[in-house]
């Protein structure tokens, strides 16, 4: 993740809204970014990375912040836009968690940064935005998804 300093520009007019305010919607946003990303022809596996990254953030904004937040998803050329604002604020720097036995979290801004291309924050008091950008080509020299692993059960019949 990277923070800015300066907001964002504002998203397009008619960009899809959706807002929420309680983890009973966290699937419908996902849902939401999810179908909105497949249209825009972002490739299903990326797809599957985006719907994480959303899980993270909007649980996030749940649990550090009051009232939810607004997610909004639109293209740009080759780039799939997903943009939750929140009334929080964050002060810190994401880097990747030392695992300790009884942890309860940590991981979720630094996996979201894994699957996206780009992840962004610009955060003032009382509001931030978290800007999450893939791409619907890979970018070059980047290494495709891994390979599906057979089924513990395949290959050799059973007697």
């Amino acid at each position: 993740m990277r923070k800015v300093s300066t907001p964002f520009e504002q998203p397009p007019w008619d960009v899809a809204t959706i807002s929420f305010s309680s983890a009973s919607q966290l699937a419908a946003v996902r849902d939401f970014v999810g179908d909105h990303a497949l249209a825009a022809g972002l490739p299903p596996d990326r797809v599957r990375g985006l719907r994480l990254a959303v899980s993270e953030v909007v649980t996030n904004t749940l649990r550090h912040t009051v009232g939810g937040g607004v997610m909004r998803v639109w293209t740009d050329g080759d780039e799939v836009i997903s943009e939750l604002t929140d009334n929080g604020s964050f002060r810190h720097e994401v880097r990747a968690p030392v695992e300790h036995p009884t942890a309860a979290g940590g991981w979720g801004l630094y996996i979201t940064g894994q699957v996206c291309d780009e992840f962004l924050c610009y955060s003032r008091p009382g509001r931030t935005v978290w800007r999450l950008v893939l791409r619907r080509a890979p970018r070059p020299g980047a290494a495709g998804p891994a390979p599906a692993r057979p089924p513990e059960d395949a290959g050799e019949p059973r007697l």
